[in-house]
């Protein structure tokens, strides 16, 4: 089945070109991919093809039309009134450097499904943020700072995940140990 993918070009901190394609994103991928080949140079940059996840929060209710683009991604209702769900990314550099043990994009493709306006405008800035050299020397690696009550809410959300987790494990056992065995 066709899908429209979104593929966002970034250099220098600019987004510089945005289309929707339509067919399947693994081959909107190997296209741009072979794309930005013929502009690689080798001997000055690594190429690099990367998959990961995007979050994606929709807020409630969802316009006619959106369940069926996003249930293949299995979007779960928030208690704060959102549709929140992962959809795949990826990134397609081709001109890159390390500086000082920090590794920096000039260009880059970044192609992901396309869900609608506002994600397509957070994925645009997204792209032109990994591609600005002077916002990635803006922020230091290794020199994050957290305020107190920042630090105390991440606190917080670990422990209740971390409690979730173990009352998920437990019931899990639960279940394991009360199958009957067929003679």
């Amino acid at each position: 089945m066709a899908d429209k993918i979104l593929v966002i070009r970034a250099e220098d901190g600019k987004v510089v070109k945005t289309v929707v394609e339509t067919g399947t994103i693994e081959d909107v991928v190997k296209k741009y991919a072979m794309n930005a080949m013929r502009e690689w140079e080798p001997i000055y940059s690594d190429f690099i093809v990367l998959r990961d996840k995007y979050e994606v929060r929709l807020k409630l209710p969802l316009k006619p039309g959106q369940y069926e683009l996003i249930a293949k991604y299995r979007p779960e209702r928030s208690p704060d009134g959102y549709a929140v769900f992962n959809i795949p990314i990826y990134t397609i550099s081709f001109d890159n450097f390390w500086d000082q043990g920090t590794y920096k994009d000039r260009k880059m493709y970044l192609i992901a499904p396309y869900i609608d306006e506002s994600v397509k405008e957070e994925l645009e800035q997204a792209a032109a943020d990994s591609t600005n050299i002077m916002k990635q020397e803006s922020i230091p690696t290794g020199e994050l700072s957290l305020s107190d009550e920042e630090l105390a809410e991440m606190m917080k959300e670990a422990e209740e995940l971390e409690k979730k987790y173990s009352e998920e494990e437990e019931r899990k056992r639960k279940r394991g140990g009360r199958r009957k065995r067929k003679s």
